[in-house]
């Protein structure tokens, strides 16, 4: 059986399969050479957390949807706690919206925990002020508790592993020069991983039919195993893609399925 990442894009007949590559060879892709991810976050004022696996949380937010890091992973993580309150807070808003626009969509993703506000204030603060981020509602304090937040703003950089590396307490322009380009190095060296970067670990299957099935002459299954190899594929007609779960991984939602032949990891 050959280990695969299946992604299915509006249920088309053409199925690409990509690889999950071996943390060895993610490892092996990192930057030789040049300042340290540490030295990087230390340079614009971002410090070691007390923690390393960043809790995960699932909030809803002022528009009804549900947020959560797991459903992020793969992605470069803002993670911010405020309120519209809060002075230092509403300072730095206006520059994590650059931010936000600078990386949007390339593997970055920021995620403003408000502090128990009712969603009606955060969405006319938000709208009000041209913010398109997410800002999930922590209306008890649980999440802030996790993260041990005991003021605003504070911020921490979560990895594409779920991994606290870096964190702010106090506002920071976050559009700054020298913020930017370490941002963009970071980004840049998360998707040079590939699949790599995100988690594999089964969340429950969401948002897709019980069968898939292979319609006309069959599914061209396109592999690639590694960065120098690609293997071609093909599942016959009547063949069954059952979903069982669902992992994260470079930003998207990716599933495990089985055909009547093999269990495949998509």
């Amino acid at each position: 059986m050959i280990g695969t990442i299946v992604k299915f894009k509006e249920l088309s007949i053409t199925c690409l399969i990509f690889a999950a590559l071996a943390p060895a060879f993610a490892a092996g892709q990192q930057n030789k050479g040049g300042p340290s991810t540490d030295e990087l976050l230390k340079s614009i004022g971002l410090t070691k957390p007390a923690f390393a696996r960043a809790p995960d949380f699932n909030l809803r937010d002022g528009g009804g949807g549900m947020a959560s890091l797991s459903g992020n992973r793969g992605n470069l993580i803002l993670l911010n706690f405020w309120a519209t309150w809060c002075g230092p807070c509403r300072e730095e808003m206006p520059s994590m919206e650059q931010l936000s626009r600078s990386f949007g969509g390339q593997g970055f993703t920021i995620l403003a925990v408000n502090q128990r506000e009712s969603a009606t204030q955060v969405e006319r603060f938000m709208k009000t002020n041209g913010l398109n981020f997410r800002a999930p509602l922590d209306t008890d304090g649980r999440v802030s508790n996790s993260y041990r937040v005991y003021g605003i703003p504070v911020s921490y950089l979560i990895d594409t592993n779920g991994q606290a590396i870096g964190m702010k307490s106090g506002s920071r322009d976050w559009a700054a020069r020298e913020v930017v380009d370490v941002f963009r190095k970071l980004i840049s060296e998360s998707s040079s991983t590939g699949a790599a970067g995100g988690s594999m670990d089964l969340e429950p299957v969401t948002s897709l039919p019980k069968t898939l099935r292979a319609k006309g002459n069959g599914v061209l299954v396109h592999g690639q195993q590694d960065a120098l190899s690609e293997v071609i594929g093909k599942l016959d007609r009547g063949d069954d893609l059952i979903p069982l779960g669902k992992v994260s991984g470079a930003g998207e939602f990716w599933y495990m399925v089985k055909t009547r032949a093999a269990l495949l990891g998509g």
